[in-house]
């Protein structure tokens, strides 16, 4: 069996097992992403009761990047901060097996729980308030580097991060972050110039423009530069990611 085949192998058998030990809430939890992504683009509308097209599409779109964000920045770094408490990631990493097979194994399994969220926040937006969504193949391409962008700090973060009360604290500070000061639900010209500047460093801000990019003909998107910059938060992100669990192997 060539290398690469072998690390394939060992990378669906890490996915079988991830979703196998956590079989008794994994159903449970891709219900509350669910039920999150419905109440927020659902009561997003409730508090803005004569919302245009364009702020309906907007808030959508966001709604939907914000799955993306929860599994990869939050529910993410407290999987891996878990597993490193109860010893569940010392133990994997005494196997033979590829560091970078089991990080994939972990993005693989958050994955599965946030796509099903994003799919109905976009289509409960556009029965709730009749917009149409414009829908480019490429967004393929964008979910996966938005979730590789946003799951490799989110590792790096579980990793450095020594309690899960730390992890805790930083992830809920970064849902309220990304809810109400970042350009994911709020367009960046309606933040104050700090917060705008500060937007430029977070995945959150490109992952977003791209979802518009590739769902909406919203104005100020920039598809091209928001790829490169997310691409290039996936290959730093993950590269710091593998370092930092080699060295915790």
């Amino acid at each position: 069996m060539s290398a690469a085949a072998w690390v394939l192998r060992q990378y669906t058998l890490l996915v079988n097992i991830q979703i196998r030990s956590m079989r008794a809430a994994f159903w449970f939890i891709m219900v509350i992403q669910i039920s999150f992504a419905a109440g927020l683009v659902l009561g997003l509308g409730y508090l803005i009761p004569d919302i245009s097209k364009e702020t309906a599409t907007y808030l959508t779109v966001g709604a939907a990047t914000q799955q993306f964000v929860t599994v990869g920045l939050v529910m993410l770094p407290q999987f891996i901060t878990e597993a490193k408490t109860l010893g569940r990631l010392e133990y994997f990493l005494t196997m033979p097996i590829s560091r970078e097979a089991y990080l994939m194994a972990q993005l693989s399994v958050v994955a599965m729980l946030a796509l099903p969220g994003v799919i109905l926040t976009l289509a409960l937006g556009s029965v709730r308030y009749g917009i149409g969504l414009s829908v480019d193949p490429i967004v393929v391409l964008v979910a996966l580097l938005a979730m590789l962008s946003l799951a490799g700090v989110g590792v790096a973060l579980g990793m450095a991060c020594p309690l899960p009360e730390v992890t805790n604290s930083i992830t809920n500070l970064i849902i309220f972050y990304v809810l109400f000061f970042a350009p994911v639900l709020v367009p960046s010209s309606q933040l104050p110039w700090v917060l705008q500047k500060t937007a430029l460093v977070m995945p959150p801000t490109y992952a977003a423009d791209a979802m518009r990019a590739t769902l909406t003909h919203l104005p100020d998107t920039h598809l091209g530069s928001s790829l490169l910059v997310m691409a290039g938060f996936a290959i730093a992100s993950s590269a710091l990611s593998a370092v930092m669990i080699r060295r915790q192997g």
